[in-house]
């Protein structure tokens, strides 16, 4: 893309060279061109700028030309991205203008479109912009840390500025971003040591009956169901704690329900199981013999 701007004559490959030589990459050619509003055809010089990013940014210098303002006209050097809940996702694109643009990001989901402001976990970052002769650029990236399901959809930046008291946008094509659910549990990464249970983007640990989540969210340890209640936990008289589990007895005299939980008095004497040889008054947990 040619720019024309209001230094014209001619630049040398060592111009170039004092020019771009502290900071940037450059390459020099020459050819012969003619352009509308210069005087007769000149030997232009071409500047290629080359960034990191690869994008290529080309100036023009010709004598006698004026300078001209350009509307805002947007690179996008990023591919569709398809990528793992918990990753990191940096999309970029590069706005070229006169003056200076502008650069904002917009997101197409489930939930519509919505302008994109910088949070927790997404950050805009726009490079200085760089001005060779009234020539400007900005280039931003959206940075998406640790995405989630909600980052799937579409994306574009917009670029926009001032061209003769008019303002111009204009926006880049739309690229998607899909983000895959990771099934920590199918993969036994969860670090879960009873059940997981996978959901969109996480997952989550639980125990079996009789035992309770640790601190860290993975560990289960062993439920002591015998220490409320003054140590009979559930059970109605004794309570001794199991791995996993508890079980309940009763003192002499008594019999577990058929809950497992209660005891019931044993009447010794209508079972005939007092030895009393007259006579036998059962009690609350036992029994008396009398002549």
């Amino acid at each position: 893309r040619a720019i024309i701007t209001r230094q014209c004559g001619f630049l040398d490959c060592s111009d170039c060279a004092n020019g771009f030589r502290q900071t940037h990459s450059y390459v020099c050619f020459q050819d012969r061109t003619r352009l509308s509003g210069c005087s007769s055809p000149r030997i232009r010089t071409i500047v290629i700028q080359m960034t990191l990013t690869a994008v290529i940014f080309i100036l023009v210098s010709l004598s006698d030309c004026q300078v001209i303002q350009e509307p805002p006209a947007v690179i996008v050097y990023s591919n569709n991205v398809s990528s793992d809940t918990g990753s990191l996702v940096i999309i970029s694109c590069t706005v070229f203008a006169i003056p200076l643009p502008n650069i904002t990001w917009t997101v197409t989901n489930q939930y519509g479109s919505t302008h994109i402001v910088e949070n927790t976990s997404t950050t805009i970052i726009t490079t200085s912009a760089l001005t060779v002769q009234n020539y400007t650029y900005a280039t931003s990236h959206l940075v998406i840390c640790n995405t989630t399901e909600n980052d799937t959809g579409t994306y574009t930046c917009s670029g926009s500025n001032q061209v003769n008291g008019s303002s111009l946008t204009v926006t880049s094509e739309e690229f998607g971003v899909a983000i895959r659910d990771v099934n920590e549990c199918a993969l036994n990464i969860s670090g879960c040591r009873h059940v997981c249970t996978n959901t969109m983007g996480s997952y989550y640990c639980s125990c079996y009956p009789g035992y309770q989540l640790q601190a860290d969210l993975r560990i289960c340890s062993d439920i002591n169901e015998c220490l409320p209640n003054g140590g009979s936990g559930p059970c109605e008289q004794c309570c001794t704690n199991t791995i996993g589990s508890f079980s309940c007895s009763c003192h002499s005299g008594y019999i577990q329900s058929a809950s497992g939980l209660s005891c019931n008095d044993i009447d010794e004497c209508v079972m005939n199981t007092s030895g009393c040889s007259q006579n036998c008054t059962n009690t609350i947990g036992s029994y008396n013999c009398s002549c």
